[in-house]
């Protein structure tokens, strides 16, 4: 069932280290559910994981006016963020993004210096941001951020919009739940969550959303995900004065196409993956539609996706031989080792998409900005931007332009 939530006034989070230290206390959801500390703090995990929080710029204006430059991009917590501000500000082509669809935004985490991505990012750029938590975390993250000194502050984990056009109406759709993240190794609570706002340029309003699906479930639950997204879309579209309202859709869709998440999901996935031709696996990763419901519902919901993105890969996973094979059979632990090799083997992976209903994607030199020189582009992705020698995220961004 969708939860949709609505915005209010709320001052800035500084810390949730008190709720986080008796969050942690609790080994199962269920019992944190029962116990007396989640009644007597429920209203305080609702206004730290339930609300939207707005940072506005006074200095917005946008950097385009004929068309509309959209990113989408996962960037990874914001743990190069300076790197990120320089490329979103600069970058010939990025940089002129006015509508930016964000997603792993932390604040107030160690791993990415405890610090407000979204707000900074905000302050930097000149533009508004719309900023709402997943997650919050319970430790400091994964691998080697266990290992990080100090504690996190707001320890929150979320996605944002970012626009330099006039905006209202900010909303927080709560998706189905595809896994249980407080049971995990990576403790959390909360769940995946879409952001909606109402975006004006001229005469034109238009709907930007964006969200981010399960990764270690299965493409059905992503389906799911998905569905009650769009869902909410409509139902705000149909409240809306304006008949028909255009929508832009951005987001890590997480589209492997595998259902992970146990040991057989695991066995199988290896077996596909080992024993598949190489140009089938790379048609697969790039066309995962045959596999993923997410990207059929947002054509059952007509929307266009073919006309937003150019299909090259946006993230890719290293499959190094035993390292990735722990807790399966001998012998396929044997066979993975003469399949890999020493060297391993690079999954080339389309997660990232861009999508619209009733919004037209421009191509290369179809309209051009008189103020700023600036010519439309085709769809396209930019892969492994670095800044200073380090890569920026593990996502490559993705743009597009759209006629207003």
């Amino acid at each position: 069932m969708t939860v949709t939530r609505k915005p209010i006034d709320l001052p800035p989070i500084t810390s949730n280290q008190h709720l986080v230290e008796q969050l942690r206390r609790f080994d199962t959801f269920a019992a944190l559910r029962r116990s007396d500390f989640f009644h007597t703090h429920r209203a305080e995990l609702a206004r730290a994981l339930d609300e939207p929080r707005v940072y506005e710029s006074s200095g917005a204006r946008p950097r385009l006016r004929a068309f509309l430059r959209v990113v989408e991009w996962n960037i990874e917590r914001g743990t190069q963020l300076d790197g990120i501000i320089h490329v979103l500000d600069h970058h010939p082509v990025l940089g002129y993004a006015d509508l930016l669809l964000l997603n792993e935004l932390d604040d107030g985490c160690v791993r990415s210096g405890n610090r407000n991505i979204a707000r900074e990012l905000s302050q930097a750029l000149g533009a508004h941001a719309i900023y709402a938590a997943e997650y919050l975390e319970l430790t400091k993250g994964t691998g080697d951020e266990l290992k990080l000194p100090g504690e996190n502050t707001a320890a929150l984990h979320g996605n944002a919009i970012l626009t330099r056009h006039p905006f209202a109406n900010p909303q927080v759709i709560g998706l189905p739940r595809c896994e249980n993240n407080f049971e995990s190794a990576e403790k959390r609570l909360g769940g995946r969550i879409g952001i909606l706002i109402d975006v004006q340029i001229g005469e034109q309003s238009f709907i930007a959303t964006t969200a981010h699906l399960d990764v270690v479930n299965t493409p059905r639950c992503r389906g799911r995900q998905m569905r009650a997204m769009l869902e909410a879309v409509d139902a705000r579209v149909k409240q809306s004065p304006a008949a028909n309202q255009p929508v832009i859709f951005g987001g890590d869709l997480n589209t492997h196409t595998f259902a992970r998440g146990h040991r057989l999901h695991a066995m199988k996935n290896t077996a596909i993956i080992l024993g598949s031709r190489r140009d089938r696996l790379a048609r697969r990763f790039a066309h995962p539609e045959r596999k993923e419901p997410a990207i059929r519902e947002l054509a059952r919901f007509g929307y266009d996706t073919d006309a937003l993105n150019d299909r090259t890969a946006t993230a890719r996973s290293f499959v190094s031989g035993l390292k990735d094979s722990k807790g399966l059979p001998a012998p396929m632990r044997w066979w993975i080792k003469q399949r890999v090799g020493p060297s391993g083997l690079t999954l080339e992976l389309r997660l990232d998409w861009l999508a619209a209903r009733g919004l037209r994607a421009l191509r290369a030199g179809e309209m051009t900005d008189t103020d700023s020189g600036i010519s439309s582009v085709d769809p396209q992705t930019f892969s492994s931007l670095k800044h200073n020698g380090q890569l920026l995220s593990d996502h490559d961004p993705i743009v597009a332009d759209l006629a207003i």
